[in-house]
């Protein structure tokens, strides 16, 4: 990993730059990062993140050393124990994958200029099913650090707690929905406190894939993977190509992605909820009552996958205020949001007439369940109160999405302009709206990946104006390579449960 932060930057630089190198000497220190060659970005940002990330650990273990925890016998702010792992198996397998990746980005970089033409659809679709092909395989490599081959499938031997448990239940898709409030106090620790969705999620996966762990994690795998689909079309339709295969490496690589692909079930929720993302953004700038349709369509599904997944309609909300100011998308914006509230609630009467499911009678019996857990672990585990957690959450979200994710985000609030700055601004509204909404103490690294595209996204736009401005992919090398850093060092050393 070391290595890969030291050759990658000058390496790619090589490849994709015909700019002389100029001496180090030459460069004035108050010269602004824009100005500069790719490699001495590249140099400057790693230098940033290096001193971000002495910080962070350096405030982990002062709290850690004064008594400070937030959960009982966990590393604050985390919810992880220390524990530091030397698996062989595992970090082979990391090696072997990331000299693929680099090799296949090689290879495309010496037929594609980044900085030329967009590519062609031939050519995005080989790019696409390799960073598809690599978030799969990586995380699959990163979760085998912890007991090898097992621990990928290690998560969902765990019955008691997983939605696996209840694969099956009811008998058929229509029992489990009509029969979930009855059997309730006898479903997983997780699908007490969620609806139905995620287990009739499985039950469909588990016809291709099998119903013992092994096959069904790696079903959650492939289709936590292919979220980078729907995450690229968003992206690009928000602004261009070039962006957003940005945010897609940025998003591969991000620790909470990374780690938790292979070892979480609420990374299937992912292709959703960015399916809704691009459906609403597409719908509303292309006038469309059919994008509108699905996009409320996936939104209902969304809120029969988990509770928390209805605060994304924050950012619905606010981009939909941004563009009333638009006099041409004034009619659109009413538009989308009648088609959606509509497909949302005919959704919801579907499954009702289909299962006799209510919905509304399953949130406050899952509200009634998750109180009471939280009253159960403060008594095994204590943590501080629910409002401490606002600050704590937050924190957390910004370490696990990345040292260099939340520096560049922080970067594009401070210095984006024009369209940029209301897309930054409109992101950063969402993520304040969906840590208020999140409820849990602690967890966040896991259950609330939801809110990593609003992070990555202002990050790739603010990676995509570095390198146009030092016609260098140098920049965005050094950052996925200290991303990757980041979350080996996290998978070493912390134990995350998950």
């Amino acid at each position: 990993m070391l290595a890969l932060l030291r050759w990658a930057p000058p390496l790619i630089d090589q490849v994709t730059s015909s700019r002389s190198s100029r001496t180090m000497g030459a460069m004035l220190r108050g010269i602004s990062i824009f100005e500069m060659t790719g490699r001495l970005a590249a140099k400057r940002l790693c230098g940033l993140y290096i001193r971000l990330s002495l910080w962070a650990l350096l405030a982990v273990i002062v709290a850690n050393a004064i008594g400070v925890e937030s959960i009982y016998m966990h590393v604050t702010p985390f919810h992880a124990m220390y524990l530091p792992v030397l698996e062989t198996t595992g970090n082979v397998a990391v090696l072997l994958v990331l000299a693929a990746f680099v090799g296949g980005a090689l290879f495309l970089l010496r037929r594609h200029d980044w900085f030329g033409p967009e590519l062609s659809p031939r050519a995005l679709k080989w790019t696409l099913g390799g960073l598809v092909l690599f978030s799969f395989a990586l995380a699959g490599a990163i979760a085998m650090m912890r007991g090898g081959l097992d621990g990928i499938a290690a998560p969902y031997l765990r019955s008691q707690y997983e939605y696996i448990n209840d694969v099956g239940r009811g008998l058929t898709l229509r029992g489990l929905f009509h029969d979930y409030l009855k059997m309730h106090p006898y479903l997983s620790m997780h699908s007490k406190v969620h609806p139905p969705g995620p287990v009739a999620l499985l039950w469909v996966l588990s016809y291709v894939f099998g119903r013992e762990p092994s096959g069904l994690a790696l079903a959650t795998m492939v289709i936590g993977s292919l979220a980078l689909i729907p995450l690229f079309f968003w992206v690009r339709d928000m602004s261009d190509q070039r962006t957003a295969l940005t945010c897609s490496i940025v998003y591969a690589v991000t620790p909470t992605i990374l780690l938790f692909t292979a070892t979480s079930a609420d990374i299937l929720f992912m292709p959703f909820t960015l399916g809704a993302l691009f459906l609403f953004w597409r719908a509303l700038h292309r006038q469309s009552s059919a994008y509108a349709l699905a996009a409320g369509v996936l939104y209902a599904i969304m809120s029969l996958l988990s509770f928390s997944l209805i605060g994304v309609g924050a950012f619905f909300g606010f981009v939909g205020l941004w563009k009333l100011a638009d006099p041409r998308l004034r009619w659109s914006v009413v538009k989308t949001a009648v088609v959606m509230v509509l497909a949302f609630l005919l959704v919801h009467g579907l499954v009702y007439l289909w299962s006799g499911f209510d919905v509304i009678e399953c949130f406050r019996v899952c509200k009634a369940q998750f109180d009471e857990d939280q009253r159960n672990l403060d008594m095994l585990t204590p943590r501080y109160a629910s409002w401490v957690y606002k600050i704590l959450n937050a924190l957390t979200m910004a370490f696990f999405a990345g040292i260099p994710v939340t520096a560049l985000f922080v970067w594009s609030v401070a210095r984006s302009e024009g369209r940029a700055k209301a897309q930054t601004m409109v992101c950063l509204l969402t993520l304040a709206v969906l840590n208020l909404l999140y409820l849990a103490r602690g967890e966040g690294e896991r259950s609330a990946m939801y809110m990593i595209p609003f992070m990555v996204f202002p990050a790739a736009l603010m990676l995509e104006r570095l390198g146009s401005a030092t016609r260098s992919l140098a920049p965005l090398a050094a950052t996925a390579a200290f991303l990757l850093l980041q979350s080996w060092l996290i998978e070493s050393f912390l134990y995350t449960y998950w």
